[in-house]
């Protein structure tokens, strides 16, 4: 299985039974360990671009919590690891199947190396069918 197959059917898993009403951002975690990288999925209560521990009002996290980024993908750096699952996320979320619209049923995603700056790769548009601003945690 390719790692683009083994992403969707992670993520596929990991959102088909998440109360959407309870989350305004995910994010998308990069993790190095040892040479090896790995990716995770949080639901946050809060999407904030404006405070960069928004995503640590963790409601849901993917299961398992994360998969390995295979070495093509990260090429032995953080920054390779970085642009291009920043690339794959981004076209996923264009892809418009069940879980890519799940994500953007948020406030926003984001992605970003644990204890990082996140970069923000989907927002919601304004409108009538936003959420509303006020959340109280």
């Amino acid at each position: 299985m390719n790692f683009l197959d083994q992403l969707s059917v992670w993520l596929r898993s990991s959102l088909a039974d998440v109360d959407t009403d309870k989350i305004r951002g995910y994010a998308f975690n990069l993790v190095e360990n040892g040479g090896d990288y790995s990716v995770e999925l949080i639901g946050a209560a809060i999407f904030d671009e404006d405070d960069p521990d928004w995503a640590c009002e963790e409601e849901i996290e993917a299961t398992p919590r994360s998969i390995p980024v295979p070495e093509p993908i990260h090429k032995g750096s953080w920054e390779s690891c970085l642009a291009n699952m920043q690339s794959i996320l981004t076209d996923f979320l264009s892809f418009g199947d069940a879980s890519a619209q799940i994500l953007k049923s948020a406030d926003g995603v984001a992605i970003g190396f644990v204890d990082g700056d996140l970069e923000v790769i989907h927002k919601a548009e304004q409108g009538a069918d936003a959420k509303p601003d006020n959340v109280t945690c």
